[in-house]
C-alpha cells in the first residue's frame, strides 16, 4: 500500500535536490576543485575592478559637475555685473534726457 510521501520530503522537493531542508543552503554532489575556486576568486576580482571603475566614473563625473557648476556661477556674476552696469547707464541716459529735454524747453519756448 502506498503511503504519501512526508512534509519534509515533499519540501525537498520543491526546493530541489541540491538544497539541504535543514539550512536551506545549497550543496554540490561533489566537492569544489580548485578551478572553481580560482574560478571564484577570479569573479570576486573582476567585480571588485569593476566597481572601482564605477566609483572612478562617478567620480570624474562629480569633478566636472563642479566644474561646470563653478563656471555657471561665474557668468551669472559676470551676468549680474553688466546688469548693473547697464542698468545705471541707462538711468544716467535716461535722467540726463530729461534735463536736456527741460532744460531746451525753457530756454527756447
Amino acid at each position: 500500500m502506498n503511503r504519501p510521501p512526508s512534509a519534509s520530503v515533499e519540501h525537498q522537493r520543491a526546493k530541489g535536490p541540491n538544497v539541504d531542508v535543514s539550512t536551506g543552503s545549497k550543496h554540490e554532489d561533489q566537492p569544489s576543485t580548485p578551478e572553481d575556486e580560482s574560478s571564484r576568486e577570479l569573479l570576486k576580482r573582476i567585480c571588485y575592478l569593476l566597481e572601482i571603475q564605477v566609483h572612478r566614473q562617478e567620480e570624474q563625473q562629480r569633478c566636472e559637475d563642479d566644474k561646470e557648476n563653478e563656471m555657471k556661477n561665474d557668468w551669472m556674476l559676470a551676468a549680474a555685473v553688466l546688469d548693473c552696469i547697464c542698468g545705471i547707464a541707462f538711468t544716467v541716459v535716461l535722467i540726463g534726457g530729461t534735463l536736456v529735454f527741460f532744460v531746451m524747453f525753457a530756454v527756447h519756448p
